[in-house]
């Protein structure tokens, strides 16, 4: 288990890169850290690898602070993409693993396993140049996770991947957690996150704004609604129990609900009342907030505080 407790780290007397910031993450689980550019992101995760220090607060690893030979344990998947472009494939790999303390015959056989595993084996001789933008990518990916790691970050580690490689590299990822290990994802494109984190971690300004499990946000900052797609007459929507109002769009129908109504035990009343009204129900969707209108709305009423101070 990752912990950061009261971590801050300012710059000058007055700019804090991250004010008083506090998370778990868990192992077998992907943590988002996720925000707008500036948010604070990129300094907590040179904290967290003792690149630099904070000013204040504790990083442990399994309750352990975090010494020079944990440094072998973590994985790191910059956004800024390093290799040597004109060394071939496999002195790269080796190389990188050896940094980590990885022998020669180690490296080999990790690294034949995961060039097999994003379909490169017969670019392990090539020259990193030589290599395609999303094949440079997962060379790139391959060389954090080659020495093992228990602990890996993943910054923007889909920029540059087409959906292919993007849902291939997403696979292996889950795997990756399945194995149980401690996954930090940082990226500024909300939409991936959905995708990918188990856990949110939102910052803003340097500071946590938002920190839970994907699931619970949802539920705590959605309102409570689903949409009915639906063919015949659909007036009996609007008369459903803990129905509170339903907004007609075409053939598509939008009911707010009570908040203690839960849209899924409200499909089997749905389903029951269209057939008795000769309607036919084609689509019965749960309606939940995207992280980006989540994040509008907490940023917007933090900032609305912030001009009444």
């Amino acid at each position: 288990m990752l912990e950061l407790k009261n971590v801050s780290k300012s710059y000058g007397s007055d700019f804090f890169a991250v004010k008083d910031l506090s998370f778990i993450a868990e192992e077998g689980a992907v943590v988002g850290v996720i925000g707008p550019n500036g948010a604070g992101k990129s300094t907590t995760i040179r904290m967290i690898m003792d690149i630099i220090k904070p000013d204040s607060g504790t990083i442990t690893l399994d309750g352990k602070p975090f010494t020079s030979e944990d440094k072998d344990k973590i994985g790191y998947l910059p956004e800024e993409r390093g290799l040597y472009k004109k060394e071939k494939v496999s002195d790269v790999l080796r190389y990188l693993a050896a940094l980590k303390g990885v022998s020669k015959a180690d490296a080999d056989a990790r690294m034949d396993k995961w060039l097999a595993r994003f379909d490169l084996s017969e670019w392990k001789n090539k020259k990193i140049d030589s290599l395609s933008k999303g094949m440079a990518q997962k060379i790139q990916f391959i060389s954090t996770v080659m020495h093992d790691p228990k602990l890996i970050f993943l910054d923007e580690p889909f920029s540059g991947l087409d959906p292919v490689s993007s849902d291939e590299l997403l696979a292996v990822i889950k795997e990756l957690k399945q194995e149980g290990r401690i996954i930090l994802f940082s990226t500024h494109v909300m939409e991936v996150a959905e995708r990918i984190c188990d856990h949110i971690v939102m910052l803003n300004h340097g500071q946590k704004i938002l920190d839970g499990n994907l699931v619970q946000i949802r539920k705590e900052y959605g309102n409570n609604s689903v949409t009915v797609e639906c063919k015949g007459n659909a007036d009996f929507l609007k008369s459903l129990s803990g129905v509170k109002g339903v907004q007609e769009s075409g053939s598509e129908y939008t009911l707010t609900l009570d908040n203690d109504v839960d849209g899924m035990e409200l499909f089997a009343t749905v389903a029951t009342k269209a057939k008795e009204n000769c309607c036919t129900v084609s689509r019965y969707m749960i309606n939940e907030p995207s992280l980006h209108a989540i994040f509008v709305s907490i940023a917007g009423k933090e900032g609305d505080q912030d001009d009444e101070i």
